[in-house]
């Protein structure tokens, strides 16, 4: 879902669906980023809709989703950052977004894999105020599909902008992720998850209802309890796995990143690192602030390495600009 810059709001199940589930409850919180877990505690959908439903809901999980209202809006503010910001409750904003902001989000998606995104879509930025089932928007999905949003989105971009499209497979250049170490240590800065973001949701879903506070700590420059929120020479994580953070370090350095760290469970850590940009234009980079390669090596004990593989292609066939409402 923290991320943007790349999307900065407040996004577990599959490897991707974690990546924009995290990114955008980053990113909404709580900041843009993202992508990953933001949404999925079946207890609380449980307290919803009942012990029986829910447990059905858990096992055979959610394919298909619809808001029940979805309003579009062009946005001519001329500002460049985007959020997306799904709620359990079922409340759905996307504020700022281009159409194919919304199309890699809710297809989780890496900007490398679309092909045939026309200019308009790219460039037209949109708000987005939507309203999906609570029911639906608090079930937890299991591994392999993604969540419940995430089909609620892909169902307006179907009906109302006419999005059709198909995969094909292609050899492409990516980075593989991999530990640094033999020993498969890993650096200072990376630690098992503080907190139990499933649990945080439920609560979450539970005080919304009754107007109470979030149980969510706050966020600060140095810890995030659930989210990714990234920012210029700076990533951080906390409560999810790498899925969110393969997807930003992707936008870093222009290539789908392939996870190859045989890392499970979800990690906190705050990278901190020179942006290209400035080692490009000559400017003196603090002095504990070094390249991203060396700054994921040191920092986190993974390192980038460039190779070739398959990537699922998103090719788009068709898609037309919503009308407003």
């Amino acid at each position: 879902m923290a991320l943007l810059p790349f999307g900065v709001c407040g996004v577990r199940g599959g490897d991707l669906k974690a990546r924009i589930e995290s990114i955008m409850r980053g990113a909404a919180q709580r900041p843009m980023t993202i992508v990953t877990r933001l949404v999925l505690a079946s207890a609380a959908f449980a307290a919803v809709v009942g012990p029986l439903v829910a447990g059905a809901v858990q096992l055979a999980g959610v394919t298909e989703a619809t808001f029940e209202v979805a309003s579009i809006r062009k946005n001519v503010s001329g500002a460049e950052t985007w959020a997306l910001n799904p709620r359990p409750t079922g409340q759905f904003n996307a504020i700022n977004a281009r159409v194919s902001d919304l199309v890699i989000a809710g297809h989780l998606l890496q900007d490398d894999q679309v092909v045939g995104m026309p200019a308009w879509a790219r460039n037209t930025r949109y708000d987005i105020s939507a309203r999906l089932d609570p029911r639906v928007a608090a079930a937890s999905q299991p591994d392999g599909l993604p969540p419940t949003w995430a089909l609620a989105l892909r169902a307006l971009l179907r009906e109302r902008l006419q999005l059709a499209f198909h995969r094909e497979i292609a050899q492409r250049p990516v980075y593989a992720l991999m530990l640094a170490r033999s020993d498969g240590r890993l650096g200072p800065s990376m630690r098992r998850a503080e907190f139990d973001c499933d649990a945080l949701k439920e609560r979450a879903v539970a005080a919304a209802r009754v107007g109470g506070p979030s149980p969510y700590p706050p966020t600060t420059d140095a810890r995030i309890a659930c989210g990714v929120r990234p920012s210029r020479g700076r990533i951080l994580q906390g409560g999810n796995g790498l899925a969110e953070f393969r997807a930003i370090l992707s936008r870093v350095v222009g290539r789908p990143i392939l996870d190859r760290t045989g890392l499970s469970g979800n990690w906190d850590f705050l990278l901190t690192y020179t942006p290209d940009a400035l080692l490009r234009a000559g400017e003196l980079p603090p002095a504990d602030s070094p390249d991203l390669f060396t700054a994921l090596r040191e920092q986190l004990g993974l390192k980038l390495e460039a190779t070739t593989g398959p990537v699922e292609m998103f090719v788009v066939d068709r898609l037309e600009p919503p009308s407003e409402n």
